[in-house]
């Protein structure tokens, strides 16, 4: 059986701070993890590791830490 997901994204996390789920943004921590933060207070709630390695992949996270996500 092969994988079922490419890449899943949490919408909602349980925030200690808050005391309730909230929704969360994503910001790059390192040019291979990305941070899940609470959109209401910016708690970090957790972590994970960018796994794209193709040109474009690198390209974004090149220009993610350049611009610090600046649009």
């Amino acid at each position: 059986m092969g994988r079922q997901f490419n890449e899943f994204k949490a919408a909602e996390l349980h925030c200690p701070q808050c005391g309730s789920v909230q929704p969360v943004r994503e910001r790059p921590a390192s040019a291979l993890t990305i941070e899940l933060l609470c959109s209401r207070c910016a708690t970090v709630l957790g972590q994970h590791t960018v796994m794209d390695h193709s040109l474009g992949g690198k390209l974004a996270r090149l220009a993610s830490s350049l611009f610090g996500g600046r649009k």
